[in-house]
């Protein structure tokens, strides 16, 4: 239902509650629950006077005809499934719970009530304001990383968000997608064993067009790419061409892991040569239970790129070093 109403809406006039819950079957009553639910996801509204509403400025919704035709045909016919939600807790986890639908399955939604980011943080992304995509593929033999997976779809994103204008674009490892030190995309890939086969779903959130509003639960700096660009982008555009060359990337990666990746690595790397400070988990050698948690280890030394597995190295004093695993900052 939201989404039914927000296409009437999408134009940025005000429409009254007659016509709405006319031409949406709904009572005065529901309409008033609908629109405030929507205001708790982000939309904005420039008028709630009865009897109109009205949204702040237009707004473009995704809509599976428009996005599927701007997919280019050979991509077309590698999706077995594409499928786009108004509304749910996570794409990922979606995808990983319908277990009835072929790979390639491709799911976006327009919002998520549980969305997750690296490190078991939350990815907030208001409703129809960016991308939230996940793939689920299947591979029944995977010779290379998946953390080597990670880095080579990070950098396919910087390249696309690069070929569209954003030009300062940078990751920071593994797959934060940064610019000018602050977030516009972030990566998570998740796995399982399932009949023999590795399974794995890629989730890639991206700001598109973030609303002027208090975002409590971002705990870092962010940016838009309407803010970045100075006007508006289409997102079923963007999601096209992120399916496109995610999809090329799930297949290349398993052919020929990172070789035609890392030398874009060393061009968006926004650590190289910089003193970080790496925090990683590792097992406790003092304890003899095996339900102790993992100690939180730091280790400081200069950035120098990722190996071919695309861990971090890091120069720690006379020695160079390889991490799979960790959360990186820059010394200050």
């Amino acid at each position: 239902m939201f989404h039914r109403i927000l296409q009437v809406l999408a134009d940025g006039q005000p429409h009254t509650v007659k016509e709405l819950t006319s031409k949406l079957a709904v009572s005065p009553t529901k309409l008033e629950h609908f629109i405030k639910t929507l205001i708790t996801y982000g939309v904005e509204f420039s008028s709630l006077a009865a009897p109109t509403y009205q949204l702040s400025e237009e707004l473009e919704l995704l809509e599976y005809h428009c996005l599927r035709a701007q997919i280019p045909e050979y991509t077309r016919q590698q999706i077995a499934y594409l499928e786009i939600l108004d509304r749910v807790d996570s794409t990922n986890q979606y995808v990983l719970t319908q277990e009835q639908h072929p790979v390639p399955f491709v799911c976006l939604a327009e919002y998520q009530t549980a969305g997750r980011g690296r490190q078991g943080r939350q990815w907030v992304s208001p409703y129809a304001s960016g991308l939230c995509l996940s793939i689920k593929q299947h591979y029944t033999r995977f010779n290379y990383s998946l953390g080597g997976l990670s880095i080579a779809l990070a950098i396919t994103v910087a390249r696309l968000l690069y070929a569209i204008g954003v030009h300062e674009v940078s990751l920071k490892w593994p797959n934060d997608i940064i610019w000018r030190n602050r977030k516009l995309a972030g990566l998570l890939l998740e796995t399982r064993i399932r009949n023999y086969c590795d399974e794995i779903v890629i989730g890639i959130g991206i700001n598109v067009r973030m609303p002027m509003i208090e975002l409590k639960n971002i705990s870092q700096p962010w940016v838009d790419l309407q803010t970045i660009l100075g006007q508006p982008i289409s997102r079923n555009t963007l999601a096209a061409m992120l399916i496109e060359h995610c999809l090329q990337t799930l297949t290349s990666y398993s052919q020929d892991g990172l070789t035609t990746f890392i030398s874009d690595w060393y061009r968006f790397d926004l650590l190289y040569g910089q003193l970080v400070t790496l925090e990683h988990s590792t097992p406790d050698s003092n304890s003899v239970s095996k339900k102790t948690q993992p100690r939180v280890v730091a280790v400081t030394g200069k950035a120098c790129g990722i190996d071919e597995q695309g861990a971090l190295l890091l120069q720690v004093g006379n020695s160079k070093q390889s991490y799979s695993y960790g959360e990186a900052r820059i010394r200050v």
